[in-house]
């Protein structure tokens, strides 16, 4: 009898230890396959990604009555898997020193990237775009409407002449339904291993 139950013991310990590997298996073949990247990332950073240097033109405002300019860099990285794009942007404006970032992502239902900037003249801390950012033919177009001081206001940003050299970053903005006028121009080109500062 002592016999007996040494022999059960022993299958039923056989039993748990074949079940408990079975469940290893099952739980290795749950995991899923590593994502792939997403085209729309890829063709992002294909146009972007680098090392550039930038000089900047800004339209006359109050502060400035006859424009201003500005000259720093700005470099695209790809974020976590590809499935992200980092611009990180510093420019010497005059005496003030601008620093700034800004994630992009696909969002597939949406059809367009999504996007949040960061920079350090906004006391609010950051800006999460309510629209989408989207290829215009050969240009990147993002255009976003808001209000202040009770006006409808529209802002516009346009990547263009998009080149393994070089872009052009072209901001507008103005009242909801009136011509937008520029107000900001910035002329990047790439930089190349040894020239950056």
């Amino acid at each position: 009898m002592k016999q007996l139950l040494v022999v059960t013991i022993g299958l039923l310990a056989g039993v748990g230890a074949t079940a408990r590997a079975g469940q290893g298996q099952a739980a290795a073949a749950q995991v899923s396959p590593e994502p792939k990247g997403n085209p729309q990332m890829e063709k992002l950073l294909r146009g972007f990604e680098g090392t550039w240097s930038i000089k900047e033109k800004f339209a006359p405002d109050a502060g400035s009555p006859n424009g201003a300019t500005g000259a720093g860099h700005i470099v695209w990285r790809a974020g976590p898997g590809r499935f992200a794009a980092i611009e990180e942007y510093r420019s010497k404006q005059g005496s003030r020193e601008i620093t700034g970032l800004a994630v992009f992502w696909w969002d597939e239902a949406a059809q367009g990237y999504r996007n949040i900037w960061c920079d350090s003249t906004n006391p609010g801390g950051c800006i999460n775009f309510k629209n989408v950012a989207r290829w215009e033919g050969s240009e990147l177009a993002l255009v976003e409407d808001y209000e202040v001081n009770g006006k409808k206001v529209v802002f516009k940003e346009v990547f263009g002449d998009i080149a393994p050299g070089g872009f052009t970053q072209t901001l507008y903005g103005g009242e909801l339904g009136k011509e937008l006028k520029v107000d900001q121009i910035i002329q990047a080109t790439k930089e190349t291993r040894g020239s950056a500062k």
